[in-house]
């Protein structure tokens, strides 16, 4: 029953992001903070990156001008020909993309030294297990960057049936108490 309503969930993901595959690309805007990311995450020219459900590939390419490898992981097909045209544009070659889940993710434990996501955990019907899973591929001293909508307690329920009217994937955000939580 599990498999069977993340199954149905994943449809609804596929379905809402290859409609919105191109106007996601080009949105004003989504490249913002995106460079405080990286400051954050303090990847070098040493580092492996992931960038789970990354999309486009915009936050991967903007990662894989300082990171000496980047890979993004998106289960929409249309989102990663987004990507790969975007890694063109700029000339990348030091970034790889895999079309799959994040429940489990493809790669062994440890694999990247900083696992990151953007705009991904209201999507995700369990966020903890997705959380799990960047921790398991992120090596041991590395980083883990979650950046999503988080809203205090009072005001996460209306923010939520907002979202669901644009955007039948969004899940919930989390509140700013369940991240403390966590």
């Amino acid at each position: 029953m599990v498999k069977e309503k993340q199954n149905k969930h994943d449809e609804k993901i596929i379905d809402q992001f290859t409609k919105q595959a191109i106007p996601f690309a080009e949105l004003p805007g989504h490249l913002d903070s995106i460079q405080m990311l990286i400051e954050l995450s303090k990847v070098s020219e040493n580092d492996t990156v992931l960038d789970v459900a990354c999309g486009p590939g915009l936050v991967a390419c903007e990662f894989a001008k300082v990171a000496r490898e980047v890979k993004g992981i998106d289960i929409t097909e249309k989102m990663i020909e987004q990507a790969k045209a975007r890694q063109k544009e700029r000339g990348l070659t030091n970034i790889s993309w895999d079309i799959g889940t994040v429940l489990p993710l493809p790669y062994e434990s440890e694999s990247f030294s900083a696992v990151v996501t953007r705009y991904s955990f209201h999507h995700s019907l369990e966020p903890r297990d997705v959380l799990d899973e960047m921790i398991r591929v992120c090596r041991t001293g590395g980083v883990v960057l979650v950046a999503d909508a988080v809203l205090p307690v009072n005001k996460v329920d209306a923010y939520n049936r907002m979202e669901r009217l644009r955007d039948s994937s969004h899940t919930r955000a989390l509140s700013y108490d369940e991240w403390k939580g966590s």
